[in-house]
């Protein structure tokens, strides 16, 4: 005989729904894929440097901190949200460089409200970081793996970031070099692997930084 039973009515005290819970989700996921991306670009500048009697220390791309930044903001944003993973990246990264090298002065602080602090810089520098930062990202994992592998992740919030320094400066030299940006990147890409990007999303990013 088959039993039927009423429905469970709603209690007052069932759990909340998180209104949020997409903008956390996203958040954690941006900042697992930033500290993979970030991992891999210091591993890969040592794994070239393999043959080479005196390595150098390899550099933080410029991705990183602007990227991290970009997600505290967003972190920020949602009232009394602590996302666990995002917070703990920069220790993450910071021990991965201590572990192979030593101490660094160079790795870049925290302040309070637990943000990076960037070291000011002339626009221009920043500009031709990234540029540096793109190439050897996709070609050193090139190199290394045979295989292309698409932009940063964080690539937009790093470009709208120098974008919105180079419409507060009159640095006309680096708003052409930023508007070369795309031709730049993809042109030795090709000359040092012989592929083309994957996803040459450059042109695209500009266009919305800069509202055109």
């Amino acid at each position: 005989m088959a039993f039927f039973s009423l429905p469970i009515p709603f209690s007052e005290y069932s759990a909340p729904v998180d209104e949020h819970a997409a903008e956390k989700k996203k958040i954690f996921d941006l900042a697992t894929l930033l500290r993979e991306e970030v991992s891999r670009f210091l591993e890969q500048q040592v794994d070239i440097q393999e043959d080479t009697e005196n390595p150098t220390r390899p550099r933080l791309p410029i991705f990183f901190v602007k990227g991290f930044n970009a997600l505290k903001a967003k972190e920020a944003a949602l009232n009394n949200y602590k996302c666990p993973y995002l917070n703990v990246l920069p220790y993450t990264i910071q021990m991965q460089l201590l572990t192979e090298f030593g101490p660094s002065e160079d790795y870049p602080k925290l302040d309070e409200k637990g943000f990076f602090i960037e070291t000011p810089k002339p626009v221009m520098e920043e500009v031709e970081q990234l540029e540096e930062d793109l190439i050897d990202f996709v070609t050193n994992h090139y190199i290394c793996t045979g295989d292309m592998c698409l932009l940063p992740s964080s690539l937009y919030p790093t470009m709208k970031d120098i974008a919105n320094k180079l419409l507060t400066t009159e640095d006309e030299e680096a708003e052409d070099r930023m508007f070369s940006l795309d031709a730049n990147v993809e042109d030795e890409i090709l000359e040092r692997t012989g592929e083309l990007l994957e996803d040459n999303c450059i042109i695209r990013m500009l266009k919305r930084c800069f509202n055109l």
